[in-house]
């Protein structure tokens, strides 16, 4: 009975917030959306650090936090000279897509206006250093709803879409806790596991040669091509999230090549080097040195 008592005090307690759901938080919604923050609020991750405030604060710290504004360049690139410039054409929904799919999927919902407002915005922020346009771009990332609902299925044609409001884990914990203790309360949402966000393809939808719906080959890296063929390949048996998660508890901050710490674990130097003097008719102090670099990755480096 003592145990029952505190169970539901402890529930009491838990903040409202943390059951809110976004039922239509999933690949492609019931509706496009015209208005770029009401897409935002649609995927938003606000009430996830109620619950989960350690990886939420790690998932800040990363770059799919910023996977727009981080690489603004490339994408005002595509946009200017690629669509503008290269095919003559205004920019489409279509257009956008092939980068947005990965840095913004939560744009799939988004009506054709919106698609040319968020463009636009893009054009701002490298040509004026507009930052009020670079603050409404943060808003869109990859996040929490997009790791763990958009993009989960990578078998979508045998086991279909995500299911509305329901987040996928590797454990996909249930509430059997509270039925045992006899208890109704749901979790704040939908819960299920799925093997698909251990494995190294669940990276690779993005971080490798994407495939858009007209049929052409995007290559903006070919990260998971070099896994596969030289590392998986010759042997290897570690997965992007092994490297990149779990090893040195680093969690979803996810840290590639910006961060020291993780460049020098997958790139092994040997540096040999002699000091001498030459005289050719006046001592020279010259240094010789051979620099080796070996690459420890499981991967090509550098790539993304």
């Amino acid at each position: 009975m003592l145990i029952r008592t505190i169970i539901v005090v402890l529930i009491s307690l838990m903040p409202i917030g943390a059951f809110a759901m976004h039922p239509e938080a999933q690949y492609g919604g019931t509706e496009e959306i015209s208005n770029l923050d009401v897409l935002v609020t649609r995927y938003s991750d606000e009430t996830c650090k109620e619950c989960h405030e350690e990886i939420y604060a790690e998932w800040k710290e990363s770059y799919h936090s910023q996977s727009v504004v981080h690489s603004i360049g490339g994408l005002r690139n595509f946009i200017v000279h690629g669509v503008e410039k290269g095919w003559n054409a205004e920019i489409t929904k279509e257009h956008l897509m092939r980068c947005m799919d990965c840095h913004a999927p939560q744009l799939q919902d988004a009506s054709k206006s919106l698609i040319r407002d968020v463009a636009e915005l893009i054009k701002k922020t490298v040509d004026a250093q507009d930052e009020d346009a670079k603050e409404k771009l943060a808003k869109l990332n990859v996040n929490c709803v997009i790791c763990h609902n958009t993009k989960v299925s990578i078998e979508k044609n045998l086991k279909g879409k995500p299911k509305p409001g329901v987040y996928y884990g590797p454990k996909g914990k249930s509430t059997t806790w509270l039925k045992k203790a006899g208890f109704s309360a749901t979790r704040a949402h939908g819960t299920e596991r799925s093997a698909a966000v251990t494995s190294a393809l669940f990276c690779g939808q993005c971080h490798g040669m994407y495939t858009p719906p007209d049929g052409d080959i995007i290559g903006c890296n070919t990260l998971y091509g070099s896994y596969q063929d030289a590392y998986r390949g010759n042997g290897g048996t570690e997965t992007c999230q092994d490297c990149h998660m779990r090893a040195k508890n680093r969690g979803h901050r996810f840290p590639g090549a910006y961060e020291k710490d993780i460049v020098k674990d997958g790139i092994g130097v040997d540096a040999q080097v002699i000091g001498l003097n030459i005289k050719p008719g006046t001592w020279i102090p010259t240094i010789i040195a051979r620099v080796s670099l070996t690459n420890k990755a499981g991967h090509r480096i550098p790539d993304g």
